[in-house]
């Protein structure tokens, strides 16, 4: 699965590293970070987790 996440100056690409560890998805390990100009594109098999990050980020 692959979600989107946007990124703005308070929530930059360490921000949201940071927010993934806390749902236990962690780069390089068990998802791939994609950084692009406004956004992050998060790819993991880890797909509840990956979406609840998704919906409290």
């Amino acid at each position: 699965m692959t979600v989107t996440f946007p990124l703005t100056e308070k929530r930059d690409a360490e921000a949201l590293l940071k927010h993934l560890t806390l749902h236990k998805l962690t780069y390089p390990g068990n998802c791939v970070v994609s950084l692009k100009a406004h956004v992050a594109q998060v790819s993991s098999s880890h797909t509840t987790a990956l979406g609840t990050a998704l919906t409290a980020w």
